[in-house]
């Protein structure tokens, strides 16, 4: 979550190397059971790369991703399927 006063940038490795880990961590000892986590590659939230390395963090914590891109600007958000092979919303409607 990007809150105010941070950067992308800043929010990004604050949930690869503080929260995810946080998230594992409470997974493992019982106190969380989630499956999901949502990822916004959008301008104002995450770019492409961000959305990237927060995706594959995810992944390597044993999340499932919710991928949210191009929803509002072209960002060329396909370029992150590619990579961590997320369902997009063009997948599924055609688009």
């Amino acid at each position: 979550m990007l809150r105010r006063g941070r950067t992308a940038e800043e929010a990004t490795n604050d949930i690869i190397s503080v929260q995810l880990p946080d998230i594992r961590r409470r997974m493992d000892s019982g106190q969380l059971h989630i499956d999901n986590m949502d990822v916004f590659c959008e301008e104002g939230v995450f770019n492409v790369d961000q959305t990237r390395r927060i995706l594959t963090a995810g992944q390597a914590a044993g999340l499932a991703a919710n991928f949210h891109g191009e929803e509002l600007h072209c960002l060329h958000s396909a370029e992150v399927y590619d990579h961590s092979h997320v369902i997009l919303q063009e997948d599924l409607t055609g688009r």
